[in-house]
């Protein structure tokens, strides 16, 4: 079943503030940046219950060193599979009735990144592209209950549409 929570519901800034700082722990100076992105790091727009976090290494090569140190803290490593014209390391974790996805990129790779943070900055500064892409959220939500997948492939098509004209956006604001 899918569930949504409202943003003002629960503290995804707060959440991914403690997530960031275990990894900054366990990463040290591999990691050069550190991002919120996906749905709960934009304000009203309904989270299903995943933080995305976007840690920008120096190496992507170093990452598996610290896998052993990952999996202490409940992550574990799964293969990109929908990603397969990026490299990236993505580590998965259920804590709290909460799934954290850890996607780990690295700093040269700008169009993974840029992807990623354009669309995230897109829709907080356009109020109305972020609440039509709420309620279109919202209604898949209903319309796909208890189908994933379906709401998956829709949602994805319509994220699609709007990183494109985000991309665009924010090329055009960097200049």
């Amino acid at each position: 079943m899918i569930d949504y929570t409202p943003w003002n519901e629960k503290d995804y800034h707060q959440i991914f503030i403690h997530e960031a700082k275990e990894l900054i722990e366990i990463f040290r100076n591999e990691i050069v940046e550190l991002h919120h992105f996906g749905s709960t790091s934009v304000k009203d727009l309904p989270g299903n219950q995943t933080i995305d976090i976007l840690p920008i290494v120096k190496t992507l090569s170093q990452v598996s060193l610290y896998k052993d140190k990952m999996e202490a803290i409940g992550y574990k490593e799964v293969e990109v599979k929908e990603m397969t014209d990026e490299q990236c390391k993505l580590f998965v974790a259920k804590k709290n009735q909460l799934t954290f996805y850890v996607t780990m990129i690295e700093r040269t790779n700008f169009n993974a990144i840029t992807r990623r943070l354009a669309l995230r900055d897109y829709l907080r500064e356009h109020k109305l592209e972020r609440l039509a892409y709420a309620k279109f959220k919202m209604q898949q939500a209903v319309q796909h209950r208890n189908d994933f997948n379906t709401y998956n492939v829709t949602k994805n098509d319509y994220i699609l549409k709007l990183e494109a004209k985000a991309l665009r956006w924010y090329e055009a604001k960097r200049g």
